[in-house]
């Protein structure tokens, strides 16, 4: 990863200051420098976006120079959470100190779990990101990082402190995405999140399409569980996460908002023996082996109430637990195994007559799927595009 180039955070306060109080002399003064140096700054800040911010006659922000200032306020703002619990003098003073490279070092330090592995993400030296993070722990006077027996680890502190420094980092990426798309230029980044559920059908049918229109677009599709996808999310790492959503969430930083519901079905091969029955019972459900879905997750919910009626000198023979939809639709191509799937899930391998849903109702198997977000998350246009698709494609499914 080759580390972006960005402009001094302490420009970046110039700019909204300057904003704030209306005058350049007024924000240099406020962060102590002169008025020459201020200008110099402002210069240097809008040649690093490659835009202009200000109209030099009265100091107004351009429409460049407002999508630069919402974002550089959400960057600023971040950066202070960070600080806390700091005083608010400290943090003004922490503030001014604080620097992009700061910001890199715990960040990724955060992500990758060593400085070598950083360092490597980074693409600079160990010592270099090292003295950067130890910098950091410096101006914030705070302890950042701990040693354990065989390694060196974030305190709580420094976890709190990495994860509003990513967003910060994400939000400028963000701003770098705006100033192209305010020039009708798309060549932004998504990256969405994806819980097996909607990996086969909703979001690929709603990337090609916003792909088709905007080529130079990109989109990232990252898998994983839900624990591992909702941490992303907190971090910036990723843009959305689209799924099943979870009914105890509780998070003062996420939200959910549901899409549609599905139901889950017993699906094997289409040759299966139980496709020949005209009538399933519990206890022919509990001749096969089964596929089942990690724990914690809907599907095995809905799993777990369905065992529980099975013979109780027949449990059910979990075979395989996976959350992949290759390795599940693998298994029951080959095998007699069983799984609880939905339709959409599987459509293609159905309309093909491949696999075959059993005639088995599953009471209270609706869940809802839908999408979760940073609150007060401020999406680029190509976001908020491709969130208005996903609840267009979803209002069809119903």
């Amino acid at each position: 990863m080759t580390t972006p180039t960005h402009p001094s955070l302490r420009h970046i306060r110039l700019f909204v200051a300057c904003s704030d109080t209306g005058s350049l002399t007024s924000a240099a003064a406020t962060l102590g420098i002169t008025q020459p140096a201020a200008s110099q700054a402002l210069r240097r800040l809008e040649e690093r976006l490659d835009a202009t911010l200000v109209e030099r006659d009265g100091m107004m922000p351009t429409q460049e120079g407002e999508i630069a200032l919402r974002r550089f306020r959400r960057l600023c703002d971040l950066v202070r959470h960070a600080c806390s619990p700091a005083t608010k003098a400290a943090i003004g003073v922490i503030e001014t100190r604080l620097t992009w490279p700061h910001l890199r070092a715990i960040a990724t330090f955060a992500e990758h779990g060593s400085f070598s592995a950083a360092a490597r993400a980074l693409e600079q030296s160990e010592p270099a990101v090292q003295r950067a993070a130890r910098e950091a722990e410096i101006v914030m006077n705070t302890a950042l990082f701990e040693n354990s027996t065989r390694n060196v680890r974030l305190t709580a502190a420094g976890l709190n402190a990495a994860r509003w420094f990513a967003l910060a980092l994400s939000e400028f990426d963000s701003l770098r995405d705006e100033l192209m798309e305010a020039r009708d230029h798309y060549a932004g980044r998504i990256s969405i999140g994806t819980l097996p559920l909607t990996r086969t059908f909703l979001v690929p049918d709603v990337i090609a399409l916003l792909a088709d229109r905007y080529p130079l677009a990109r989109f990232e599709i990252v898998e994983g569980s839900y624990e591992v996808l909702v941490d992303d999310l907190e971090r910036g790492r990723i843009d959305i996460l689209v799924g099943a959503l979870r009914r105890n969430l509780t998070s003062q930083t996420l939200h959910q908002e549901p899409l549609f519901d599905f139901e889950l079905g017993i699906v094997g091969r289409a040759d299966h023996p139980l496709t020949r029955h005209q009538e399933i019972g519990p206890d022919q459900l509990a001749d096969y082996p089964w596929v089942v879905a990690r724990r914690g997750t809907p599907s095995r919910e809905t799993f777990n109430a369905m065992t529980a009626t099975f013979p109780a000198d027949k449990p059910p023979r979990q075979s395989v637990e996976t959350g992949s939809l290759n390795a599940i639709r693998g298994v029951l191509l080959r095998s007699n195994h069983l799984a609880l799937l939905s339709r959409h899930q599987v459509r293609y391998e159905l309309e093909a007559g491949f696999l075959a849903v059993m005639d088995y109702p599953l009471p209270d198997s609706r869940r809802p799927v839908g999408v979760t977000l940073r609150r007060h998350w401020l999406p680029t246009a190509l976001q908020a595009e491709f969130l208005s698709l996903l609840r267009k494609h979803s209002a069809e499914l119903d």
